[in-house]
């Protein structure tokens, strides 16, 4: 019988990994974030997936010999900032955190786009990133906010990571609804920046994977 700890190796080192850091993810942001941290309950709940998705994380940044120091610092730093509520550590969190998905994001994208044929495994690592992204905007969206206060947006109804997490999803896409809106210079540079970002990455990825669809078909052929 294969020890526990072989078995979540070979399961991460797997594409099906992707599907599942998918679905914890999106549990996250589309039902836990929105949910609110009003109630004991719902700070659990939020605390159990976004632990969830740190670990899920780390399997895939431990692949990377390079990166397990780095991966330890991190979930260090993001424990203090859990158990420490402060300001101060509540934007150390949000950076630490934003630096960690950054790393994730890029290992993902290693793995959606390396050799073999397009899999659906691989377009749900593609959708991961593009998630990931949302993600990471919404921490910085957050941090400015605890930095500059009620002054650095427009609109927002509560101080709730929730709402960040709406105006950056809602800035990814290019909706634009108006109801939130940046009102200093970094935030809108910042908007601006996730605004570009939402247009070109689906553009980038669609061509990407085409082209190695195509690649991938075509060796088969000459097999």
């Amino acid at each position: 019988m294969k020890p526990i700890g072989k078995n979540f190796q070979q399961f991460w080192a797997q594409e099906t990994s992707l599907t599942v850091l998918l679905v914890v993810l999106a549990a996250h942001i589309f039902i836990i974030i929105p949910l609110g941290q009003k109630t004991v309950f719902g700070q659990v709940i939020f605390l159990f997936f976004y632990i969830s998705l740190l670990v899920a994380g780390m399997f895939l940044l431990l692949k990377n010999p390079r990166l397990k120091r780095i991966t330890l610092i991190l979930l260090i730093l993001l424990a203090a900032g859990i158990v420490l509520r402060s300001a101060g550590f509540a934007v150390a969190d949000n950076l630490t955190t934003a630096f960690y998905c950054i790393l994730l994001s890029w290992v993902v994208l290693l793995r959606t786009f390396g050799e073999g044929p397009v899999t659906v495994h691989r377009i749900f690592g593609a959708i991961v990133v593009y998630l990931l992204i949302s993600f990471i905007f919404a921490l910085l969206y957050h941090s400015i906010f605890l930095l500059k206060g009620e002054i650095a947006f427009k609109g927002l109804s509560s101080a709730d990571r929730k709402e960040f997490m709406y105006f950056s999803l809602v800035t990814l896409t290019t909706v634009g609804y108006g109801d939130i809106s940046p009102a200093l210079p970094f935030s809108r540079s910042l908007a601006n920046l996730e605004a570009l970002i939402g247009q070109l990455y689906p553009a980038i990825l669609i061509a990407r994977l085409v082209s190695m669809e195509f690649e991938s078909s075509r060796t088969k052929k000459e097999k």
